[in-house]
C-alpha cells in the first residue's frame, strides 16, 4: 500500500501543474490591469475625482486611481466583506 500512496503523490505532483498551464489562456494574459474606458474616463480628471463608464458588464461609477503604470483609471468602490465601513 506504501508504493501505491507514492505513486499517487507523483503522479499529483506531475498532473496538477499541467492542469494549470492548460487552463491558462491567451486571454488571460490579455487583460491586465484597467480597460481603456476605465483609463478614458480619467482623462483630464485628478486622483480622487468622481468618474463613470459603459462597462460590458453595466455602468461604473467610481474614483479616479492611479494605476501600477501611473494612470489615472476609475474604479469602483468594492464592498468590504466584513460588511462594514474602513
Amino acid at each position: 500500500m506504501h508504493r501505491w500512496s507514492r505513486f499517487a503523490v507523483v503522479a499529483a505532483c506531475t498532473v496538477i501543474p499541467v492542469l494549470s498551464l492548460a487552463q491558462s489562456s491567451p486571454a488571460d494574459d490579455e487583460h491586465k490591469g484597467p480597460r481603456p474606458e476605465a483609463i478614458a474616463a480619467c482623462k483630464d480628471k485628478n486622483e480622487g475625482d468622481a468618474c463613470e463608464f459603459d462597462a460590458p458588464r453595466g455602468h461604473i461609477v467610481g474614483t479616479c486611481h492611479k494605476t501600477k503604470e501611473g494612470d489615472l483609471a476609475c474604479w469602483h468602490p468594492h464592498p468590504h466583506h466584513d460588511g462594514g465601513a474602513s
